[in-house]
């Protein structure tokens, strides 16, 4: 048996196949990903045969550092970040992990899981245990990063990217995999369940989560508690009506209730939580821009990070937040994609609209900080051919018509397509909608079943995100060489925000109209960092607001550029 595994932007093969396999395509993509350094290993063995190699997006420590890292006991595979800040900063996060799994005394199977246990930050990895002849892989307990396995002829595939030749499955975050070299049994051991693990057959596996993946979203399940505690102690529900009632305008109405010291006090927290969180995605990084990381410099004074911006209320937030923490010598990007319906069509759609006004409220609330609205403008023509020769690839196995409408998006507003930007990182607003109640769905869950069914809403979006939107994210992003970091999915700020009873993260009564109740507490949290105008602003759908989803089509439908695959 032949196995492939791709990690950060890294492929490993373990292979009994007479050649192994390297799929120049794949590699590519790989080294799109990685662009500061590219390196491969082999070993070779009667029953055995692996190829690692990895591309590295150098983002922590004074040099990159080239993976696959290998020393007598293993060899590590990275994808991602750890923000960590008892790990020492001018270290490499990569190296580090390294030491920590293996140049322990007591190094076991234990001592490797319990030190994965402990990583904070979204990553892929693989490492492969040379004592034990195990390989360990696993995504983050949230799922930020792409993680694939294929079983393609002898051979069983795992990495960031394949494409659409490969029958590829997304790995499920929710568990650290164990693949016993000699037996090829899996154990998979939970990330939330200190005790919990299960031992398989590997093809039994693989047959599990390709069928998870394959099911429709009305189909997924989780355990639910509906014995929840949802009694207001506080009156916080009574105290929040009885503001409504008094008719005040929307902004009038949300300046009270941030005066309400129980509500004030939740508006400080997320506020602080949400700030570090942003402070360590902004400050873990060379500080150059993509024109001068070669350079023997230590800083910059160019474009280092880009916000993708819809204008909305979720990115608008982190741009005023990051503006605390870049330098102000350096401009700050925001990117913002619109799509052209055909070739007359104007560029001027609901995102491009709210962007320029976002863009001169932040100019107004920052005036010492160089804004650059960066328009980047998609034609058709262009918009199809993409989706066909690459896009449609680094969505797969997602493929049906809103994955690929939002993960060309992404694309092209990574890309900085028909304009330039030079930053390395890309602050992006995912999670916000799932965490705060963003959608409709949300409301409407409310409406049939009260408290306990917005409750019920708020853990199915966060128990499937992983499955839904990040992996895919991930990999059209990463395509171009940035690093997407998401500082609404901190585990910190997740776990203070999932504690909250459901009336203190979104509100969504029939008296709050859409841009009110929905989200209600960051809308609380931007007015207290100064915002008014995105305060209001309901929430859109990225594919409406860039206007590249074509209404009379059904986004869970197949798209075209899948069609033909096996």
């Amino acid at each position: 048996m032949c196995h492939t595994f791709y990690a950060n932007n890294t492929e490993c093969i373990l292979n009994n196949c007479i050649f192994p396999l390297k799929d120049t395509q794949i590699l590519q993509r790989i080294k799109n990903r990685g662009p500061d350094c590219y390196h491969t290993s082999e070993i070779s063995d009667s029953k055995l045969e692996l190829f690692f190699c990895g591309a590295v997006l150098w983002m922590q420590g004074t040099i990159p550092v080239k993976q696959p890292l290998e020393n007598s006991n293993g060899i590590l595979l990275f994808n991602g970040d750890i923000f960590d800040e008892s790990w020492n900063s001018g270290l490499n996060d990569t190296e580090i992990i390294m030491d920590k799994l293996s140049n322990a005394v007591d190094y076991s199977e234990e001592h490797i899981i319990m030190q994965l246990k402990l990583l904070k930050g979204p990553f892929s990895l693989i490492y492969y245990d040379k004592l034990g002849n195990n390989l360990y892989f696993t995504r983050d307990r949230i799922g930020r990063c792409s993680l694939l396995v294929c079983k393609k002829n002898n051979s069983l595939v795992i990495g960031s990217v394949m494409g659409r030749n490969y029958n590829c499955t997304e790995i499920p975050a929710g568990n650290i995999q164990k693949l016993n070299l000699n037996t090829f049994e899996i154990t998979l051991y939970s990330w939330q369940n200190e005790k919990w693990e299960r031992q398989c057959a590997l093809e039994d596996w693989l047959d599990e989560i390709q069928g998870q993946q394959n099911l429709p979203d009305d189909k997924f399940t989780f355990d639910f508690d509906s014995n929840l505690d949802l009694n207001d102690e506080e009156g916080i529900i009574q105290t929040i009506e009885s503001e409504v009632r008094k008719n005040y305008d929307k902004i009038t109405l949300m300046r009270n209730l941030n005066n309400i010291e129980s509500i004030n006090n939740v508006i400080l927290r997320i506020t602080d939580l949400l700030e570090k969180s942003i402070k360590i995605r902004l400050k873990t990084q060379p500080n150059k821009c993509k024109n001068c990381i070669k350079c023997e410099i230590s800083k910059c004074n160019h474009c280092t990070v880009g916000i993708l911006f819809s204008g909305g209320l979720d990115c608008t937030i982190l741009a005023l937040l990051a503006d605390k923490f870049i330098d102000k010598d350096q401009p700050i990007d925001l990117i913002n994609v619109a799509f052209g319906i055909n070739e007359n069509s104007s560029y001027d759609v609901p995102d491009r609209i709210t962007g320029r006004q976002s863009y001169e409220e932040l100019k107004r609330v920052c005036q010492s900080r160089k804004w650059i609205f960066k328009e980047v403008n998609v034609p058709k023509d262009v918009l199809e051919d993409k989706q066909k020769s690459t896009i449609a690839d680094l969505v797969f196995p997602r493929n049906t018509i809103l994955d690929e409408s939002l993960g060309s998006a992404l694309w092209f507003a990574a890309s900085g397509y028909g304009c330039t930007s030079s930053c390395r990182v890309l602050l992006l607003g995912s999670g916000a909608d799932e965490l705060f109640g963003g959608y409709l769905r949300h409301r409407k869950a409310f409406q049939r079943q009260g408290w306990l069914g917005l409750a019920k809403e708020l853990q199915l979006d966060w128990n499937r995100i992983s499955f839904r939107n990040l992996s895919r994210d991930n990999r059209v992003i990463c395509d171009h060489g940035r690093q997407p970091r998401m500082p609404y999915l901190d585990e910190d700020f997740v776990n203070y925000i999932l504690s909250l009873k459901p009336w203190l993260r979104c509100f969504p009564n029939e008296a709050l109209d859409c841009g009110v109740g929905d989200k209600l507490m960051l809308r609380l949290v931007a007015l207290s960092l100064g915002l008014t105008n995105v305060v209001t602003y309901p929430k859109r759908a990225l594919q409406f607001g860039s206007r590249i989803a074509n209404k009379k089509q059904k986004g869970g439908d197949l798209s075209k550029n899948f069609l033909e695959c096996k």
